[in-house]
């Protein structure tokens, strides 16, 4: 028998045997379709979640000690004479510098014994102010970025407001005719003056919805990457949460960790990420509570998640730099509840992260390190970070958002030719509520942050 027809018969007795088999369905041969609209049935793995046991900033945190009641401080205005003339000089938010005084740290007007004593400064009266019960004297800029800087604060103000616009170190330096090193030290003490400004207003939250995603940047060093960690509150456009550093486990725990002592201890947010799987293990890690459960005869304490979280991700795929498919999983909670939850607070009911995505470009014009094939990269990690915090004070007090703005009852006229205000702007500090006003850079380097008494 010749070989040809022999290989014939061989390959067609194949078939035969195969026929059964692709009739039941055993063989599956489906064309692979990299095409973003076609569907995939991917099985997501299951996650483990995680106890307090694993977050490094748990581990560290003492058990809170018996707060010892301070003894009450009779008001000065009871101890002093009622002679002499009346406070004419608002001292709200001032304290006395002096840790000997008994008045120390107390910021409330009607307790403290602090008056006005004149004014000093040549480029621009600055106030005085005098502790009556120790004689200690202090200036109004103690406690703020402006402390003795001899150049006039609105002149500060005015290329901070510029740098937190997206202006660039070295055009400021060309623009404003200051040199870089002086324009750094001021982004620098308003970065710290923000930090403290956001943990002393931005405390005992209650966040219903909250979204977190990262934003990659690097140093001038290009082999040094950092994440610039994010989390938004889509209803009032506050970003509760600022954290500059590597994209691991301990940063996503530190995120989570910041958080959760933001908020009220009895707010459950509702929340929504990309496909980072960090964010699942911090989150199981920090909303739950330890059970007493008994085990071999002995009682053990054993964590668990709070049966109503949720949290769903949107995981994206990509090929070659080009979106190639989006699926959406839900790793705690059922997808109805999810639904059901943000049609309540007035959304669509969708799983997405459209928020923290604009919030992402919103970010990169704000602040010129961040900006993509930017010249302007930052040199050293907390320059950055300080320019993120004044940043984001400038988004918080100072820049109305065009998405919070109040239709008025009644148009305001406003005189001329102009045409009547129908809106009211509102920035995100005054739509949740932590002011009533939009404040200018000025006022927001002139508050005052005296150390906290104990």
């Amino acid at each position: 028998m010749p070989i040809h027809v022999y290989v014939f018969l061989l390959v067609v007795c194949l078939l035969l045997c195969l026929a059964p088999l692709w009739r039941h369905g055993w063989l599956h041969f489906q064309p692979c379709s990299t095409r973003g609209g076609a569907q995939r049935s991917t099985l997501h793995r299951l996650l483990k979640p995680r106890s307090p046991d694993d977050c490094p900033a748990c581990r560290l945190a003492s058990p809170a000690p018996s707060a010892l009641v301070p003894a009450p401080v009779c008001p000065w205005r009871e101890v002093k004479s009622r002679r002499g003339a009346p406070k004419r000089i608002d001292t709200q938010g001032y304290a006395c510098p002096n840790p000997q005084c008994r008045y120390f740290g107390i910021t409330e007007a009607h307790l403290h014994a602090l008056v006005g004593d004149g004014k000093h400064g040549r480029a621009e009266q600055i106030q005085t102010f005098r502790c009556q019960a120790c004689r200690t004297t202090l200036s109004a800029r103690r406690n703020t970025p402006l402390y003795r800087l001899k150049t006039p604060s609105q002149q500060v103000a005015v290329v901070l407001s510029a740098l937190a616009e997206g202006l660039d170190l070295s055009a400021a330096e060309r623009v404003f005719g200051f040199r870089q090193a002086t324009m750094t030290r001021w982004l620098t003490r308003a970065g710290g003056h923000a930090h403290t400004l956001h943990e002393r207003i931005f405390c005992h939250l209650h966040l219903p919805h909250l979204q977190l995603d990262e934003l990659r940047t690097r140093l001038r060093c290009a082999k040094q990457i950092l994440w610039l960690w994010l989390v938004i509150d889509p209803r009032t456009k506050i970003l509760p949460v600022l954290q500059l550093g590597p994209r691991t486990q301990h940063m996503a725990h530190t995120v989570i960790h910041v958080l959760r002592e933001s908020l009220v201890p009895d707010c459950l947010p509702l929340f929504t990420s990309d496909g980072l799987n960090l964010y699942f293990y911090a989150l199981t890690a920090h909303f739950g509570q330890w059970l007493q459960v008994g085990r071999r005869g002995r009682k053990v304490k054993q964590w668990q998640v709070a049966p109503g979280l949720i949290y769903g991700q949107v995981k994206k795929s990509y090929q070659r730099r080009r979106l190639v498919g989006v699926s959406h999983v839900m790793r705690l909670g059922a997808p109805t509840d999810l639904k059901v939850v943000l049609q309540g607070l007035g959304f669509s009911g969708r799983l997405n992260t459209a928020f923290i995505e604009r919030v992402n470009l919103t970010v990169r014009h704000g602040v010129s390190a961040l900006a993509r094939r930017t010249w302007a990269t930052a040199q050293q990690s907390p320059h950055l970070l300080a320019h993120l915090e004044w940043w984001r004070a400038y988004y918080h007090f100072v820049r109305p958002h065009e998405s919070l703005r109040v239709r008025l009852v009644q148009p305001r006229e406003r005189g001329g030719k102009r045409l009547a205000q129908r809106y009211r702007q509102r920035t995100p500090a005054m739509a949740a509520d932590r002011t009533h006003r939009k404040w200018t850079a000025r006022e927001v380097l002139s508050c005052p942050l005296p150390p906290v008494s104990a």
